[in-house]
Parts: C-alpha cells; structure tokens; sequence
C-alpha cells in the first residue's frame, strides 16, 4: 500500500476507512486517555534522540513545522489529533514518514516518537512504557490537554 504521499486529510486504510475515524462503539470501549500517564519519561526521551535523527529536519526542533512539514506540538498537534486514538497516530507515522524512507523505523522506535510528541504536547508521564502494539494503542484516546 502506497501512502507516503498521501495528504493527512485524506490518508485511508486498506479497508477504506479514513485513519483517524473511529466507529463510535470502538469509542465507547477505550479506557484511557493520554491524561493517564500511558508512557515513561524515559521513552520519551528516547524519542527525542530518534525525532533528532529522523525528524526535526522537516518539522523543526521544537516541532513547529517547516516549509514542507506541519506543526507537530500545540495547536497544530490538538487540531488534527484530539479524539483519535494513539494507534492512529502511530499508524499515520509508520507509513509516511520519515518522507526519505516511510516504515524505515522500527516499531519501536515509532511508538518511543510518539511518546516524545505526548511529552511534547504537555500530558504527562507515567511509570508504564506506551506499549508497542497499535491495537493496545487504539485503545488509549488523544484528549485536548487541560
């Protein structure tokens, strides 16, 4: 499957699903929020050095964007993903970036980014590692940061 180029707006699944859309039962059956502390500081920190590497060349050291990249980190962050599950996000990453090498990541290394952006974007710690299992991860909800 192809998504490397696809807009944000207009990524789909194999099935055809927008990614980000969730059924509203699926809603209904996740537990936890990023409130919940559901990665540890010292993931997050891990995905710094990987967002260094693999990352701010486009969308900046402090996550703000680029020329080519969007913001990453306040507004821009809550706009896009608020109400969608984690898994959505690891997945949006896992296709289509880094753009000189969509997948090239491991998983690891993906889920440990997206703890950096949920450090990034202010929600807190916890003592649990983000899991590295997109199912586990569907189950735990962007909320807006209060």
């Amino acid at each position: 499957m192809s998504l490397a180029c696809a807009s944000v707006s207009g990524l789909a699944t194999e099935t055809g699903a927008r990614i980000g859309e969730v059924p509203p039962a699926a809603l209904q059956e996740t537990a936890a929020t990023v409130l919940d502390g559901v990665f540890t500081s010292a993931q997050a920190r891990r995905g710094r050095r990987v967002y260094r590497e693999n990352c701010a060349s486009c969308h900046g050291a402090e996550l703000k964007g680029g020329e080519m990249a969007p913001g990453i980190a306040g507004n821009d962050f809550w706009v896009f993903w608020t109400d969608i599950p984690i898994g959505s996000l690891f997945e949006r990453i896992k296709v289509s970036m880094p753009e000189d090498g969509p997948g090239r990541l491991s998983d690891k290394e993906y889920t440990d980014v997206v703890a950096f952006m949920l450090d990034a974007n202010s929600y807190p710690a916890g003592e649990a590692e983000l899991p590295v299992d997109k199912t586990a991860m569907d189950a735990i909800m962007i909320v807006a940061a209060e």
